[in-house]
Order: structure tokens, then C-alpha cells, then sequence
């Protein structure tokens, strides 16, 4: 098995507070509220204990499908300045398991938040499944750009910052 790391930066200012921000990231049932479902993405449910703190566990993806869904764990939690996700997803067809880890660092910035996203997957795989290692990255990276994207917008929306 080959093991192999990739990570990247999401950076993006947001006219909202920081707490607006951390209630919107660490209300996991409540996703649905601003991120809309996708290819990847469907919901999150069991999130216990709630509402969420350090050690909550959540199961996330598609928890209705198998072998599109998996279980994490919030590993950080200071509010309303940083928050820590992390959870497996194993990918059958290419008996490969990515270890994600998710940090969200909420500072203030002019009148709203610089919210960052940094984003690190451990990918372990048979060497032979090497080449499609850019597929997986692309297709998380297309999602961590919409979840960004879908958070600034539902939170600039119903904030008062900069209006």
C-alpha cells in the first residue's frame, strides 16, 4: 500500500461575524440550512453529543447509502475561533482510505471574517492506483471550493456586517 498526503488552503472574507460563522460550521444537523446537497455531499445526521463540542461524533456524506457515507469526530473546538473536523472515507473500488482532516480558522478582518479552510488528506492505496490520485484530490477540492462558497453566501445574507 502506498500512503501519500495532499492539503490546500481555502481563504475567503466574509461580511459576517466570526460567531455567525462557527454557529453556521458547528450546527452539523443544520447544514442543510445554507450548504445544499450534492454528488458528494447529501447530509449529517447522529451528531451526539449535541449541540456540538469537542469529541461530538457525526455521520456524514450520504448516511443513507452505503459506502457513501462515514463517521467523523469534531477534534477542535474554541469558539468562535477555529474548528476541527476529521473523519475516514474509504473508497472500495480502489481499496483506498482517506484519512480527512478539516481546520476552519475564523478571524476578524476589516468589517466581517477571514475564514480559512485548510483542508490535509492521508491517502492510503495500492501503488497500482496511484495515477487516479489527482481524480480524488480534484473531486475534494471541487467540494471544499462549493462548501466555501455556499458558507459565504448564506452567512453574508443573513448578517448585518457591512449593511
Amino acid at each position: 500500500m502506498a500512503r501519500f498526503q495532499w492539503h490546500k488552503l481555502y481563504t475567503t472574507t466574509v461580511a459576517a461575524p466570526p460567531e455567525l460563522l462557527f454557529r453556521l460550521l458547528s450546527d452539523m444537523p443544520n447544514y442543510g440550512d445554507w450548504l445544499p446537497g450534492s454528488g458528494q455531499y447529501g447530509r449529517t445526521t447522529d451528531v451526539e453529543p449535541y449541540p456540538v463540542r469537542l469529541g461530538t461524533r457525526y455521520h456524514d456524506g450520504k448516511p443513507d447509502e452505503p459506502g457513501k457515507d462515514w463517521w467523523g469526530t469534531v477534534t477542535g473546538f474554541q469558539p468562535p475561533g477555529s474548528l476541527d473536523f476529521q473523519h475516514t472515507v474509504n473508497v472500495g473500488q480502489l481499496m483506498a482510505s482517506i484519512d480527512v482532516h478539516i481546520h476552519y480558522s475564523l478571524e476578524p478582518h476589516d468589517h466581517g471574517t477571514q475564514v480559512t479552510r485548510w483542508l490535509v488528506l492521508d491517502i492510503t492505496m495500492p501503488t497500482i492506483f496511484r495515477p487516479v490520485q489527482p481524480l480524488i484530490t480534484s473531486r475534494f477540492d471541487k467540494e471544499n471550493q462549493r462548501t466555501m462558497a455556499a458558507l459565504k453566501q448564506y452567512a453574508q445574507a443573513h448578517s448585518s456586517v457591512g449593511g
